[in-house]
């Protein structure tokens, strides 16, 4: 189980703090000195952690699917962009608990990596909604929630973008106990930074607290994947701080670990570019970098931004004797589909990603502070910025 480094140090969050085991732990931590020099670069390799889809949503859904089940839902209700991880990883593991997903999508720039998780949905048998923007995602919640509110077979959890809350958070502070374990093991000292995207913020908060509680000298580094306005430092904070309590309630003595947050956080920015889910150079070089030296996948959208933030403090660090840890975050054990034979299968709402045409739907999001639709080529690809 995801928790199982904090089970082992407070036994008593076996009976308080109910899981289902999915992932596969302890995830791999790998050395990359071909990659940074000095000081050394660590992987964590949490893209491994499910072999049907695997990435960070793992270490999260071993605690939200256990309460889902546990209160006796059969449906859960998520949304995400059109190439959300979070809703891929639900209707992937989900359906493993007997759970039917519903997915509520809203747009992002098209890239091939958007299109293959598209058609991963369809695999994974997700019930899926366009619904345009920020707003067509709360209204549609509201919609389908009393559609099925009164139906006993379809009785339905509602699920919030990322699943971030202090609860799905504790998977990440098991993850640093974890990495704590694996560095005394490979005889390392703890590292001066650790790395990871930032988006609904629930893995970012976890580290943070998972560092807090481990006393160790490391400082997290955020890396901004998403606009300031869906996610600030404080927000990181308190939910890492909420996280602690909750263990606290459920037993475990976290002294005074939820004092000194802030100073372990450091919210990366300049990574983000034009915004979500759009290319930039600095992340296009890192997904290189990583692919050609180490044979390790990165994507653009998370994954390769965090990565660019760490090659650029690597490289602002040289001959430091403290390692960094990057934490990879996103799956790279799914079996892409066939493009031929899944596409057809895709609700005829989503056909337009795959024609290059745009939606032609009115939206928020057009006017946000770009036109995601302006950017959609034929071929499924993004521009990168330069």
């Amino acid at each position: 189980m995801s928790i199982k480094s904090l089970a082992e140090r407070y036994p008593v969050l076996e009976k308080t703090v109910p899981y289902v085991e999915l992932g596969s732990w302890p995830t791999p931590l790998e050395q990359l000195p071909e990659i940074s020099g000095q000081p050394l670069l660590l992987i964590k390799r949490d893209d491994l952690s499910h072999p049907l889809y695997g990435g960070n949503k793992v270490r999260k859904l071993e605690l939200i699917l256990a309460d889902i089940k546990r209160k006796g839902f059969r449906e859960v209700i998520t949304s995400g962009g059109l190439g959300s991880h979070h809703i891929l990883a639900v209707a992937a593991l989900g359906r493993e608990l007997g759970l039917r997903t519903t997915g509520l999508f809203f747009c992002q720039p098209i890239n091939d990596h958007v299109l293959k998780n598209l058609l991963l949905e369809v695999e994974f048998g997700t019930e899926m909604h366009f619904v345009r923007d920020y707003l067509g995602v709360a209204l549609n919640y509201i919609r389908y929630y009393l559609a099925r509110r009164f139906n006993p077979r379809r009785k339905t959890y509602l699920l919030m973008p990322g699943g971030s809350s202090a609860l799905s958070s504790l998977g990440y502070v098991g993850a640093v106990l974890e990495l704590q374990a694996q560095l005394r093991e490979q005889q390392l000292p703890d590292p001066a930074a650790i790395f990871a995207a930032v988006g609904t913020g629930g893995t970012a908060a976890g580290l943070l607290a998972g560092i807090a509680l481990a006393g160790m000298e490391t400082e997290l580094h955020a890396v901004r994947v998403v606009p300031p306005a869906l996610m600030k430092r404080k927000k990181i904070v308190s939910l890492a701080r909420s996280s602690l309590k909750l263990l606290a309630r459920r037993g475990a003595d976290t002294g005074e670990a939820a004092a000194g947050l802030e100073e372990r956080l450091e919210l990366v920015e300049g990574y983000l570019g034009r915004g979500y889910g759009y290319a930039t150079g600095a992340a296009g070089q890192a997904i290189d970098r990583f692919k050609e030296v180490a044979g390790i996948k990165l994507e653009g959208c998370y994954t390769g931004k965090a990565a660019a933030a760490c090659l650029d403090y690597c490289a602002a660090n040289k001959g430091s004797e403290r390692p960094v840890v990057f934490m990879h975050t996103a799956s790279t054990t799914h079996q892409d589909c066939d493009r031929a034979e899944t596409e057809p299968k895709l609700p005829a709402e989503f056909r337009w990603c795959f024609t290059g045409e745009p939606c032609g739907r009115w939206c928020t999001l057009k006017g946000f502070d770009r036109s995601f639709c302006e950017t959609i080529k034929p071929s499924g690809g993004a521009e990168k910025e330069k």
